[in-house]
């Protein structure tokens, strides 16, 4: 170790550096530094506790979207034992496409016998409103990694858009144990009705008559009012929405509606929002004796 010169001989030994003694007015460096108490095991002992916390809250989060998926991938599940699909095809559908409305329309098309290039199109093009979706998100999730980024948008589904938006809304940094177990929850679900679905297509062949294709929309609509209950823009933004995809289905535009009337209704909502802004901004008390701003 470096001595420090003080007009009187260096330490004998380096622990003299540390020593009372040696700190004299000539010195200059302090005495050797103690280690500091580490910080990352330090989390240890609450790591377990907050992941559980985190799982029960995502789980939580979840039980709602399950009971509404249940119903529909039942439905899809004897839907395809009756159109004489396999039951691992079934299954592999609900695990790997994982999208009620592009499932259902490749069922339809399946059925028909349409060429394999309709049925993938038609599948992307009901899912193009994922772009909207994803790039909505986004922001919410710039400091993951890469793969965090992709299994989560892997399992980004309509109702799961709505939970996760709502939540970070309220609570913007929400572990990442909470939101994938939110995900697998609901895509657990989604494939265990599908399960259902195809051990009881022999029993059940009329799933239009218990009324089971409703049961996603009004999951749905619950999900959507309890997120814009208290806030007039989103309430006006929903409602350009959803009147311009029920005037456009009417049109013919069956699988462009949505798309196209999400488009529009966040135009419209990122064109209203600056006034409101600006309005809050001018009603914030303090501000009008303010000066040099």
């Amino acid at each position: 170790m470096r001595s420090v010169a003080t007009g009187s001989p260096a330490p004998a030994h380096p622990a003299a550096v540390g020593d009372p003694g040696a700190r004299g007015a000539g010195a200059v460096r302090p005495a050797a530094p103690v280690p500091a108490a580490p910080t990352g095991p330090a989390r240890g002992p609450r790591a377990p506790g907050a992941t559980r916390a985190a799982w029960a809250a995502g789980f939580g989060q979840a039980v709602p979207v399950m009971l509404g998926y249940v119903p529909v991938a039942f439905a899809f599940g004897v839907l395809g034992h009756t159109a004489g699909l396999p039951w691992w095809a079934m299954l592999a559908m609900s695990a790997f496409v994982y999208g009620g409305s592009s499932q259902f329309a490749a069922l339809q098309l399946l059925a028909v016998g349409a060429a394999p290039y309709a049925i993938v199109l038609t599948t992307f093009v009901v899912n193009l409103r994922h772009l909207l979706l994803s790039a909505a998100i986004a922001p919410r999730l710039a400091g993951w990694r890469r793969r965090e980024q992709a299994l989560f948008a892997y399992e980004l589904t309509d109702e799961a858009f709505a939970v996760h938006s709502a939540q970070y809304a309220e609570r913007a940094g929400r572990p990442k144990a909470e939101v994938f177990t939110f995900n697998a929850a609901v895509h657990a679900s989604w494939v265990a009705g599908t399960l259902a679905g195809v051990l009881a297509g022999d029993l059940v062949t009329d799933v239009e008559a218990l009324g089971l294709d409703y049961a996603l929309p009004a999951m749905f609509m619950a999900l959507l009012a309890a997120g814009i209950v208290a806030d007039r823009r989103g309430l006006a933004v929903a409602v350009v929405a959803g009147g311009g995809a029920v005037g456009l289905t009417l049109l013919g535009l069956q699988y462009w509606a949505v798309l196209v009337a999400a488009a529009v209704a966040a135009t419209f909502g990122l064109a209203i929002a600056p006034r409101e802004g600006r309005r809050e901004d001018t009603d914030e008390p303090g501000t009008e004796g303010a000066v040099g701003r």
